[in-house]
């Protein structure tokens, strides 16, 4: 009864967030409120600024959660030199000069003549970075929506994959959808024909993408992990599909037009890293690919940040053996003397991890 009453209220309330945070979300309505929101921080209306954006994002229909996000731009850190920037620009537009910043005398003159230069800099200021921030957002959201729907209709489509599946599988694969970039980077690229293998697959959910132009596209998969390849194998029934429990080194890899290994060079040593990437590459069918990623060992602190977090992982799955991730150069190298034309993409993941992805495409003969 606890538990009913409970979902009674926490349902109308998700639903009246998720109504919040994506009312408004185009890229065009978004750079608005966040014009509006970063003006009215610049407004010296102090103690009223919440309310004139909320009132200013409801009159013009505006994302209200981001225009007041976007007021918080004045804050104790920023206003400092948020104030000194309008006290020098207000100058600069009432007298054609920049000056120091300094006190205004403490008179009645002079403190008109303080608020007046403040004003006037902090409203045209408020202009200058509301502008350059809407153009940042409208372009940033423009680019993003562009391959969204891409992204989206295969991630429906894995996430429907799952749903017959147990409830820690279905909020796995859809937590890993969200946070792990890898997939925005499948979803955008031409992932071909013929059959199509992940090694190291888990709960097979790449797989899953290779699978969503051609859903009679034979896929493979092998993982240690029984659990979740016994979760891919019931998430891919009727459908082309096989998975297997085992090692990845004694895989045999049949002919491929797509070979994907995400997560898993790290656990071998380097001449078994270095042997897989060649077999692999062997295995390709003419003008198929070879997609892997690896942490990218030249980011500073991202890369010490990415390696302590593997460590952690292998820790806890008692993986017995330390993380290793080989140069760049390396793998590329191994890909050059296997003829393999190559693409290098870093990024770095919703977590604070840097990787590097390389796209490899077999040459026809």
């Amino acid at each position: 009864m606890v538990n009913k009453a409970i979902n009674r209220f926490l349902t109308p309330a998700r639903s009246f967030a998720a109504s919040m945070l994506n009312e408004g979300l185009a890229p065009g309505r978004a750079a608005g409120a966040v014009f509006v929101g970063i003006f009215i921080a610049h407004v010296p209306i102090y103690g009223f600024q919440a309310v004139a954006a909320l009132g200013l994002a409801v009159y013009f229909g505006l994302n209200k959660p981001l225009t007041l996000a976007a007021t918080f731009i004045n804050n104790p850190l920023l206003q400092p030199f948020l104030v000194g920037a309008s006290v020098m620009l207000g100058q600069f537009i009432l007298t054609g000069e920049v000056r120091p910043f300094k006190i205004p005398e403490l008179s009645m003159k002079g403190l008109k003549e303080g608020f007046s230069v403040f004003a006037i800099g902090s409203i045209s200021l408020g202009v200058i970075l509301g502008g350059v921030a809407s153009l940042i957002t409208y372009v940033f959201l423009h680019l993003r929506i562009s391959a969204e729907p891409r992204r989206r209709e295969r991630t429906r489509f894995v996430n429907q994959l799952f749903a017959k599946c147990g409830g820690s599988d279905r909020g796995f694969v859809r937590w890993k959808l969200r946070l792990d970039r890898i997939f925005e980077i499948l979803a955008a690229e031409d992932l071909g024909s013929g059959v199509a293998i992940d090694l190291g697959c888990g709960h097979g959910i790449a797989l899953g993408f290779a699978a969503f132009e051609d859903r009679g596209r034979r896929v493979v998969g092998c993982d240690l992990n029984r659990g979740r390849i016994a979760a891919a194998q019931q998430a891919f029934t009727g459908m082309n599909a096989g998975f297997r429990a085992g090692d990845v080194r004694d895989f045999e890899l049949p002919r491929a037009g797509l070979i994907l290994i995400l997560d898993v060079l790290q656990y071998l040593n380097a001449d078994e890293q270095l042997a897989l990437v060649e077999r692999c590459c062997g295995a390709l069918e003419p003008d198929g690919k070879f997609i892997f990623r690896v942490h990218d060992r030249e980011r500073g602190l991202l890369s010490r940040l990415s390696l302590a977090f593997d460590r952690i992982i292998f820790l806890a799955g008692r993986a017995g053996v330390k993380p290793l991730m080989l140069s760049a150069a390396e793998y590329r190298g191994a890909l050059e003397s296997a003829g393999m034309l190559i693409e290098e993409r870093r990024f770095r993941n919703r977590l604070p991890l840097a990787h590097i992805v390389f796209i490899a495409r077999k040459i026809k003969p």
